[in-house]
């Protein structure tokens, strides 16, 4: 049997362990000379894979841009040219717009793909070299919802859960989330869990019937936008009955009184009839909550996509808060994450307000720790937050912005009001483009290409 090389799926934020191996001469029917299965050992995933690590080793050789490429208009063609003038051209063109327009002009927008040391070096580039803070990440589209409502209640974005604590909880409370099938190694944690240990309850919290919600104990199908009056009458009814953690609100929370305030006038037949659902069905998610030891909450892209998100998840952390479900076994918050490394990202910087390790870019003492640790003068690092990737476009379109550099990821596919972003970034005086795949949308606006590597191609270390 041939050796198998551990790995990591690069596809979403579960990060699942992977083994591959090579397939003998010969033993290939596909065309695909490597053999993926589930690494049994990795902690997130105990060697279950789903369909898109089992076939990750289909994307390695297909589609590949291979080679740097350049033109001087968006109307020219491609032509190949070396790496030494790709790079000669894009360090010509920084010195050109800090000389003419300040660093200010220069913005670099990455991607929850990049793995952490890519994105940290990024952050020392444009923010200790350049001394600027135009980096943005599209962490800023799909994650900013959780990662505000997590700096404001907790005063950091980091989630205070992990994936061992699908095995513990008594009760998992999802909103705003299909963890079977956007999350299917996650719910099939849960699911094993959940079926093993009868008393465990799974509630859902979703318009839709999805796989999800046919196996809960109780599906909530609420009315869409009405999620927080849902959390605020489950927060009556534990108030009203006395299921309430006093010790852990007075040692860790502030601001109660109001809350409980707050709360009062979302009784059960308010929020049944604002909900669309009954009242006993409000009551049993309450009965529920304050009868488990350990309660885990998990939301993802319904929550944070909504327009009100930072406040929806507020509220479903305040009810942690108000019940000390937190900071213990099987209990916390927990955001799912879609992409691989967004929140590795985050912890390395990866958005134009942050540096490294939850720090701010506007706190003196920490841009004072971050130039100490990368040897820079003091006051280097720039006080003014950067431009996120919206500001990013409407710099374009006032010419602000002389070069932008996008990586691993399709912004002409992903960013909002697409229209717009098109016409802007047909007004970039100069895009580079790092990507691993040639063409994709974005690759009609870029001037520069520059070629990345794979997951599978990164060198060990």
């Amino acid at each position: 049997m041939s050796e198998s090389t551990k790995t990591q799926c690069p596809y979403c934020g579960v990060g699942c362990g992977l083994e591959v191996s090579a397939v003998a001469a010969g033993k290939s029917n596909d065309g695909n000379s490597w053999k993926v299965r589930g690494d049994r050992t990795h902690p997130s995933s105990h060697g279950m894979v789903c369909v898109k690590g089992a076939t990750i080793a289909e994307s390695i050789n297909k589609d590949r841009l291979l080679y740097p490429m350049w033109r001087s208009s968006l109307e020219d063609a491609f032509t190949r040219i070396s790496w030494d003038e790709a790079l000669n051209r894009l360090v010509d063109r920084i010195q050109t717009v800090v000389q003419t327009q300040g660093a200010d002009a220069l913005c670099m927008y990455g991607s929850g793909q990049f793995v952490t040391e890519d994105y940290y070096l990024a952050q020392k580039l444009f923010k200790g070299c350049l001394g600027t803070n135009n980096f943005d990440a599209n962490s800023r589209l799909c994650m900013s919802s959780a990662v505000a409502a997590y700096v404001q209640s907790f005063g950091a974005d980091g989630p205070p859960c992990c994936y061992d604590d699908l095995e513990l909880t008594d009760c998992a409370f999802l909103i705003g989330t299909n963890t079977a099938e956007c999350h299917p190694i996650v719910f099939n944690r849960l699911r094993k869990h959940h079926k093993a240990f009868p008393t465990v309850k799974l509630i859902v919290v979703d318009p839709r019937t999805t796989p999800t919600a046919e196996v809960a104990d109780l599906h909530l199908a609420i009315q869409p936008g009405t999620d927080i009056d849902l959390l605020n009458g489950i927060a009556h009814l534990l108030l009203q009955w006395g299921v309430l953690d006093r010790h852990f609100i007075e040692q860790h929370t502030t601001g109660f009184a109001d809350y409980a305030g707050l709360v009062q006038t979302y009784s059960p037949d308010v929020v049944a009839h604002r909900c669309q659902i009954s009242q006993a069905d409000v009551e049993l998610a309450a009965r529920y909550w304050s009868e488990a030891n350990s309660v885990l909450s998990m939301w993802s892209m319904g929550i944070n996509q909504s327009s009100e998100g930072t406040a929806k998840a507020r509220t479903l952390i305040n009810l942690h808060l108000l019940t000390g479900q937190i900071g213990k076994p099987g209990a916390g918050p927990f955001s799912l994450t879609g992409q691989p490394n967004a929140m590795g990202g985050r912890e390395a910087g990866g958005l134009s307000h942050l540096l490294p390790g939850y720090r701010s870019v506007a706190n003196p003492q920490h841009r004072a720790e971050v130039e100490q640790a990368w040897q820079l003068p003091p006051g280097q690092i720039s006080a003014q937050p950067g431009r996120t990737v919206s500001e990013m476009i409407t710099g374009l379109e006032t010419d602000a912005v002389g070069l932008l550099w996008v990586a691993a990821t399709n912004p002409v596919v992903s960013l909002p009001d697409l229209e717009r972003t098109k016409a802007a970034l047909r007004r970039s005086p100069f895009t580079v483009y790092q990507e691993a795949y040639h063409p994709t949308e974005t690759t009609a606006y870029a001037h520069l290409l520059l070629p990345a590597t794979q997951w599978s191609e990164k060198p060990a270390r």
